[in-house]
């Protein structure tokens, strides 16, 4: 006859689990110092076999679903932490705020096209003032596409020192015209 500590010992449990499987009912109760290391060893051998079957008790499923449910979360966590780190996968948040600055900086300049265009196109003609708008409109999403032109009047370049950038919607009306 052996203690409930050496019955627990003698088939690699803790005392608390061991004490579990008592009130599971998995081990019979039995005074302390009278439990028999043969009974307790196939106890929870057909225990382990229930479990390992599918018929566990209860407890035992139940901790097997949610030990599976963690690790499948925890490979899911990696997973995006890894998209993440990778570039291939972004915060929502963080993105919207991004387009909201950038559209608040698109609304601007186009909104100043106005103001910085009323005098200069005093005394054009039509064609004058469409080549003139059209430019404006051009170094306005010159800028937009290229902040490291901003800064320059109508003489911002794609950055290689020439022309404006070539593949600019109305690109061939780079400047506006002045009054005569």
């Amino acid at each position: 006859m052996a203690t409930q500590n050496e019955a627990a010992a003698h088939i690699d449990l803790g005392d608390r689990r061991f004490r579990e499987l008592i009130d599971d009912g998995v081990i019979e109760r039995r005074p302390p110092s009278e439990y028999d290391l043969e009974q307790v060893r196939v106890s929870y051998i057909r225990h382990l076999r229930k479990v390992a079957a599918g018929r566990g008790t209860k407890t035992d499923a139940d901790l097997s679903t949610e030990r599976a449910l963690l690790t499948r979360e925890q490979r899911s966590a990696a997973e995006r932490n890894n998209a993440v780190a990778r570039g291939q996968l972004v915060v929502i948040e963080e993105v919207a705020r991004q387009v909201e600055t950038e559209y608040g900086v698109v609304r601007q300049r186009l909104l100043a096209i106005p103001g910085k265009l009323a005098d200069a196109l005093d005394g054009m003609n039509r064609e004058e003032r469409e080549v003139a708008i059209a430019g404006e409109i051009t170094e306005a999403l010159n800028e937009l596409h290229d902040p490291a032109v901003a800064g320059g009047g109508a003489d911002r370049t794609d950055g290689a020192g020439g022309s404006p950038a070539p593949d600019a919607p109305g690109a061939e009306a780079a400047a506006p015209s002045q009054p005569h």
